[in-house]
């Protein structure tokens, strides 16, 4: 599904208090915040790609923020909120347990490379000391290379367990906190005056731009 009928709302909209962050986003239906190639109930559906996107990359630069608040301006519809805090916390929530799994199994994995390097790291180490005790000293190419072989083992592996898991970390941290931030919905006051026969004109939209 594309992102027609929604408009994001960036910076504009952040942190109302100096502990909460709040991102707005407009949909002319709450329904467009969702994947409409996803069969399954609506509160267990995928969202939209493109509107997860915006949303992750929004609160990804309010992390010290202690509260995270998603508030949505609905043109046109429902404005049930409790079914989208449902949904935005079983799709975040599926995220962090990827994202977590991930995490394990590259600590896991790094590991492995380590127990592996650390034994190329001994046998290269130990065939340069019985080379050098029973053929005197080694060629400069052949004890040079031997050294770089064993630390090149440990390299990667030693990487990957002090450097690597940041990113992994990053993501599962983010995944949870936006499992739990608050979602709360509202009619568009464009839309409100509408119904109630009120003319307004189109710069007194709620939040300005356009729909797209």
């Amino acid at each position: 599904m594309g992102t027609r009928g929604v408009r994001f709302m960036g910076p504009r909209h952040g942190r109302r208090a100096a502990s909460t962050a709040t991102v707005s986003v407009h949909v002319r239906e709450l329904a467009r915040l969702f994947n409409s190639l996803d069969p399954s109930p609506f509160w267990d559906r995928d969202l939209d790609r493109a509107a997860a996107e915006f949303i992750e990359e929004e609160f990804r630069d309010k992390q010290s923020a202690e509260v995270w608040h998603l508030h949505v301006i609905v043109h046109e519809g429902d404005t049930s909120a409790s079914d989208l805090q449902t949904a935005v916390e079983s799709y975040y929530g599926r995220l962090a347990h990827s994202a977590r799994l991930a995490l394990r199994e590259h600590l896991w994995m790094g590991q492995l490379a380590l127990f592996g390097g650390l034994t190329i790291f001994l046998l290269s180490m130990g065939i340069r000391g019985v080379l050098g005790r029973a053929a005197g000293p080694l060629p400069p190419m052949l004890d040079e290379g031997l050294i770089i072989l064993a630390w090149l083992a440990l390299w990667r592996p030693a990487e990957a367990l002090i450097y690597g898991w940041v990113p992994f970390y990053r993501k599962r941290r983010l995944f949870e906190r936006l499992a739990g931030m608050r979602v709360s919905v509202r009619v568009s006051t464009t839309a409100h005056d509408h119904r109630a026969g009120i003319d307004r004109s189109p710069g007194d939209a709620d939040g300005g731009g356009e729909m797209i």
